[in-house]
């Protein structure tokens, strides 16, 4: 029997009346005004905590794809100044940084909803008290957002790219939380009793697969109670069972400071290397300093061939790389396929054979829709197809397989593109600058 379950979505409902559930309840209505964006004042000293610059972008973000929420107003008082009486908020400062934002990129919010506090309540010890409170919020779990990803997939039938425009997340967030998602029941459990933390659990998964992670997490959940604590974390996982001899203190062998090394190489010759600070960039050349002969360098870039098409327009004599394959398997559950179309101009495709669930095709010059600059950028495309491909089918997704194509395209996502050059970041970041 599957130690799996699926998530638990929410049932289809019917939309009810309005006034007949007002009616119902007894409820009164009570001032929600419409307000012109400009008619509303800012002052940051009403304000509990100093403007978040970045949450004023994802709202921003969030507002120029799907308008102004209205069933979160603004939280405003009336101040006179001079003959004129004003709103100004005191609750909800980013989401009125973030409107005029979208108002100036040219997103036509309407009117915004205020609540206006009342002139007999507006107490400013009472406000700092109000906006403290505010700002109090539980952020989504992990299992949450699991959730949220499996109702919209499987519900509602939207692919990858729509989840994470809706969402605001990144195919590497999916990537992370679909490990979650197929975890064993237990491990939701444990995760939703706050036993551990839902990120922990995606690396230990990551890391173990979903049985073993559970072992773990048990296992380290005894130990921390052990030592008074309700809650599992890394070092709870990290601890020696008592019949082994003391632990001794963990150091950096040989080959993870090759790594270590390697990685410090792979900033040196990023392309951005030279917009680090100063400090940054002496620190790592302090560090290599004296030690390259010791490290193998990192690929350099090379000629590729360049492919030919056959009469169809099809590249049938392309670059083809398979992923790993499981032991009782002969052929490979995914493959990625490159055609190099000329110097600078690269195609790509995928196959992919997992459950019941496959497609499969080769690069054509009639069927395209993107090039990219270099081989690397070609296979990280193809790596992002790949994996929407796969998440948003719950055949492919549950296939058992499906983990050995994760993480090979995990790998080749963080792979370094040893063809990528300062005049392809500075031209990239030209495009990105004018549109």
């Amino acid at each position: 029997m599957s130690k799996t379950k699926p998530l638990a979505l929410l049932p289809a409902f019917e939309t009810g009346n309005t006034k007949a559930a007002a009616s119902q309840a007894g409820a009164t209505s009570a001032d929600l005004w419409m307000t012109p964006y400009d008619q509303i004042r800012y002052d940051p000293a009403d304000n509990v905590r100093p403007v978040d610059e970045a949450w004023v972008k994802e709202l921003t973000a969030l507002m120029i794809q799907h308008g102004y929420d209205k069933g979160s107003p603004l939280h405003c008082y009336v101040r006179k100044e001079g003959d004129r009486d004003l709103f100004y908020v005191y609750k909800g400062q980013h989401r009125y940084l973030a409107a005029g934002a979208a108002i100036k990129a040219g997103k036509d919010l309407g009117k915004i909803p205020l609540v206006v506090r009342a002139a007999n309540e507006v107490d400013r010890a009472k406000m700092v008290v109000d906006g403290h409170h505010s700002n109090r919020q539980k952020a989504a779990s992990p299992l949450d957002l699991a959730a949220a990803i499996a109702e919209l997939r499987d519900v509602h039938l939207y692919d990858q790219k729509q989840i994470c425009t809706e969402l605001g997340i990144t195919d590497q967030t999916i990537r992370d939380i679909s490990l979650l998602e197929q975890a064993p029941a237990g491990l939701h459990d444990l995760v939703r009793a706050g036993s551990v933390a839902g990120t922990l659990a995606i690396e230990e998964i990551r890391a173990h697969g979903g049985d073993k992670a559970l072992e773990r997490i048990v296992n380290g959940l005894s130990k921390a109670k052990e030592a008074g604590k309700s809650k599992v974390t890394k070092k709870h996982l990290n601890v020696q069972p008592a019949s082994h001899a003391p632990a001794v203190q963990a150091k950096i062998g040989d080959a993870r400071a090759k790594q270590l090394f390697q990685a410090l190489q792979s900033v040196l010759h990023d392309p951005g290397f030279g917009q680090l600070s100063p400090g940054t960039v002496h620190g790592v050349h302090a560090a290599l300093t004296g030690l390259e002969d010791l490290l193998e360098l990192p690929a350099k870039a090379m000629r590729h061939p360049i492919h030919t098409p056959n009469k169809h327009g099809v590249f049938d004599k392309c670059e083809t790389i398979k992923s790993p394959r499981s032991k009782n398997k002969t052929e490979s559950p995914a493959e990625i396929h490159l055609a190099h179309v000329e110097d600078g101009v690269w195609l790509q495709s995928f196959s992919l054979k997992l459950g019941s669930g496959g497609m499969s095709g080769l690069p054509s010059m009639h069927s395209f829709t993107a090039t990219y600059p270099t081989r690397g950028e070609a296979i990280r495309a193809a790596v992002s197809s790949m994996t929407r491909a796969v998440e948003c089918s719950s055949s492919m997704s549950k296939a058992k397989d499906a983990d050995i194509v994760r993480r090979w395209l995990d790998k080749l996502w963080l792979a370094p593109d040893p063809d990528w050059t300062p005049e392809l970041a500075a031209k990239l970041t030209a495009e990105k600058e004018v549109s």
